[in-house]
């Protein structure tokens, strides 16, 4: 009924507690975990290759090379079966045994729907700090719908790893070979927006996932080079995407995509505690933000980090 993704590298630290999590799901049906381990360099294949010889049910593909997040996603889900897809990073986990036939059951009565997806809670790494259900948190009622003008302009998103994908869809409107090949530095949000065009997206709220914040990883990096590729990578990406829709008109090389790189990179500074890079990159961004602004002189650049840090967005 269920393929279940789990896309790692180098993340022997929690992987156990990842497939620990979905193995102990409750469901009246079986389900296959498909473990994509992206050619890491730790112990991360051997923990895997564990788990693979002692349950039927768990799969693992070692990649010779790296591929990359999107391409190791990719195959996962081509390797697998289930009527549904779900994911999990291999260093966030589920909390809720009752995760995946809560959304499956959720799917089979809303035919309409092409992703179903929940609340969740947020692990702070460096500080051992749980945020429960950080949508209801916040106040923050999802949209629900054909929603795909939200999500191109940033105005809705949505968290993998408590997502549901039903895959006929998938494999009927999404041409995951091409977002392979061309190494998209993001599997989910592409895969959400064009999704978003041809079925429902519906919300349940209840948390059924932890989210781990404040480890390095590809998507919250100190590295300043690195968060201004990925700039780049995203803007490629997002210019392939308007090709597949061409009502949403020509694809517009705005100063933001341009600029977006040195704003991510000024957030890592601050995360950096480091004034003189900051001070650097916020001469480059052009979205005129508290962040920019902050970091004019270095005791305010020190005020902003401190907040930052007490609302724990750092």
């Amino acid at each position: 009924m269920v393929t279940v993704c789990i896309v790692t590298y180098n993340q022997e630290k929690w992987i156990r507690q990842t497939l620990d999590s979905i193995l102990s799901q409750q469901t009246d049906y079986p389900f296959e975990i498909i473990i994509g381990e992206d050619h890491g360099t730790d112990g991360t294949r051997a923990i895997c290759q564990e788990y693979a010889d002692k349950y039927e049910n768990v799969t693992l593909l070692p990649s010779p090379t790296n591929l990359g997040v999107t391409a190791n996603w990719i195959q996962c889900i081509q390797a697998g079966s289930g009527k549904y897809i779900m994911t999990c990073a291999g260093d966030d986990w589920w909390h809720n045994p009752k995760k995946i036939q809560l959304q499956v059951d959720f799917m089979e009565v809303h035919p309409e729907c092409c992703i179903c997806h929940t609340d969740e809670d947020e692990y702070y790494e460096n500080t051992g700090v749980l945020k429960k259900a950080v949508k209801q948190l916040n106040g923050i009622v999802p949209p629900e719908g054909r929603i795909q003008n939200m999500i191109l302009s940033g105005r809705e998103y949505m968290s993998a790893v408590t997502m549901c994908i039903r895959r006929s869809t998938f494999e009927e409107h999404v041409p995951a070979d091409e977002f392979a090949r061309r190494r998209f530095p993001r599997e989910d949000w592409p895969t959400i927006l064009v999704l978003a065009a041809y079925g429902d997206i519906r919300y349940i709220p209840v948390s059924t996932a932890t989210y781990r914040v404040g480890q390095e990883s590809i998507t919250r990096t100190s590295n300043y080079e690195k968060v201004i590729l990925r700039a780049q990578q995203d803007m490629e990406m997002t210019k392939y995407l308007y090709t597949l829709f061409p009502e949403w008109g020509p694809f517009c090389d705005e100063p933001y995509y341009n600029y977006i790189g040195y704003h991510n990179a000024l957030h890592a500074a601050y995360r950096n505690n480091d004034y003189k890079a900051a001070h650097e990159f916020a001469k480059q961004d052009k979205t005129n933000s508290w962040a920019t602004r902050f970091a004019r002189t270095k005791l305010t650049f020190k005020l902003f980090r401190w907040i930052q840090t007490k609302r724990r967005r750092l």
